[in-house]
């Protein structure tokens, strides 16, 4: 996604599981958390990783650094029809082929990608990922750290609780308790993620 955004250069990326040095589809790998965190250059770092619960984690953490920024990052094939009605925060991705309608707030380090709609006056917490051809419809409140599976419908007026998981393909027509993980047609609990 960063190549269709020719305001930013990709210098490398941070990751524990591998070396450093190592070369990732042309692309450095500069060391592991504790060189990022280390650092005292001024740097924008992007957390690539859909899981919303370790994605919190690493968040909270780079967020005690003074010198690691978050941008916004949206691809140039994304939508946002009422841009002065729709609020994104900081470290949020929204990717090729999203539309945003109008009276959205979406929080920081959320995921929304590849061709997701998102209806009106939906709230989208912070650390959400929202996983391709997902379609939210209107006056969606959607809690913290909650993940939205591909292709799953979530319909008018339904509240996600916080750190849910909505099954690929389910289609939620009732609100969903906190820590809960759901699937199926219609949408049904399948288990608590406490």
């Amino acid at each position: 996604m960063l190549k269709a955004l020719p305001a930013w250069e990709v210098t490398g990326f941070y990751d524990d599981g591998k070396c450093t040095d190592e070369q990732i589809g042309g692309v450095r790998v500069l060391g592991a958390m504790k060189e990022l965190l280390a650092s005292t250059e001024e740097i924008h770092v992007v957390i690539a990783i859909g899981n919303p619960k370790i994605k919190m984690q690493l968040a909270e953490k780079l967020s005690a650094s003074p010198h690691i920024h978050f941008p916004v990052l949206i691809h140039p094939l994304a939508l946002i029809q009422d841009t002065t009605s729709v609020k994104i925060g900081s470290g949020t991705v929204i990717t090729a082929g999203v539309i945003l309608t109008a009276d959205i707030v979406i929080g920081k380090h959320v995921l929304v990608n590849l061709n997701c709609t998102v209806g009106h006056d939906v709230l989208i917490n912070d650390y959400c990922s929202v996983m391709p051809g997902a379609n939210i419809a209107g006056e969606v409140k959607i809690g913290k750290a909650t993940l939205i599976g591909s292709g799953a419908n979530v319909l008018n007026g339904i509240n996600i609780g916080d750190q849910s998981r909505i099954g690929a393909g389910a289609v939620v027509t009732r609100n969903v308790d906190e820590n809960s993980t759901v699937a199926g047609v219609p949408a049904r609990r399948i288990n608590s993620n406490s």
